[in-house]
């Protein structure tokens, strides 16, 4: 049996592995955590109040506007066919990181099992009703159906991670190929990407959905995904593309400098 799963597991991909593991975890299908409790604690106290920035405003613009972004200088760079293929190699890795940001993110969520700052008010735990004082309660059960998968993932931040994920990797990008553009468009673009991700950060703390820790640790995460992404996967943003000389001859141009001077070879 163990043959025949590492001989399957063998024969798929990256993306592959990351949405198998993806799916196990969310069909919870792989043993998760649990952190207890302590009666009447203050933090855990908060009403909930729904989300300044939903999922599907995040997953909007963290998907949709790097690729725009991208498509956009490329095209200032060079009007060629070649500038749309390197845009959407680059966003195709980012992609990967994306999903594999989303999927570490979900398994810690589901290893550590930490109750959100609204904890009491959406999952409403019969063991709080007869607790006393500040006593630990190490097992609890929900009563409120809705919220028995959602009441106890608060470590880390999701929002967090995603959004700072879209805003450091578009401004690191801007930073490497824009250089021949208008300097003052390029450093809106990159004060408002991380603006936002800053904001989504707060709106956070400020619903009441996660922890200050939470958010810290959604954003620290992050890092070592976006070098991965970054440095082994879109190669730092360096172009391999055939040009031609004066004389018709193809010469193929192994990389950029950051000033968009083309280092070539015949």
């Amino acid at each position: 049996m163990l043959n025949k799963v590492k001989l399957v597991w063998s024969k798929t991909n990256r993306w592959h592995r990351v949405l198998l593991i993806f799916l196990l975890v969310e069909s919870k299908l792989l043993p998760g955590g649990q952190v207890g409790f302590q009666c009447n604690d203050p933090a855990l106290s908060y009403p909930y109040t729904g989300d300044t920035v939903s999922w599907k405003w995040l997953m909007a613009i963290t998907l949709l506007l790097p690729p725009v972004v991208m498509l956009m200088v490329e095209r200032q760079r060079d009007k060629m066919v070649v500038a749309k293929k390197h845009a959407l190699s680059w966003y195709k890795e980012y992609v990967f990181g994306f999903l594999l940001n989303l999927t570490l993110i979900q398994c810690i969520k589901s290893v550590v099992g930490s109750p959100r700052p609204h904890f009491f008010d959406t999952c409403r735990p019969k063991e709080a009703e007869t607790c006393e004082a500040s006593e630990y309660i190490s097992s609890y059960t929900c009563t409120k159906a809705y919220w028995l998968n959602q009441s106890d993932r608060s470590f880390p931040s999701g929002h967090t991670s995603l959004a700072f994920h879209m805003g450091i990797f578009v401004v690191y990008y801007l930073n490497q190929r824009a250089g021949q553009i208008n300097f003052r468009s390029i450093l809106s673009i990159q004060v408002l990407c991380m603006t936002s991700a800053i904001y989504c950060a707060v709106s956070r703390m400020m619903d009441h959905r996660h922890h200050w820790w939470d958010v810290l640790a959604g954003a620290v995460l992050t890092a070592p995904i976006l070098v991965y992404t970054i440095v082994f996967l879109c190669k730092n943003f360096e172009c391999t593309a055939p040009k031609s000389d004066n004389n018709g001859n193809q010469r193929e141009v192994i990389s950029e400098n950051t000033n968009g001077t083309p280092i070539e070879t015949k």
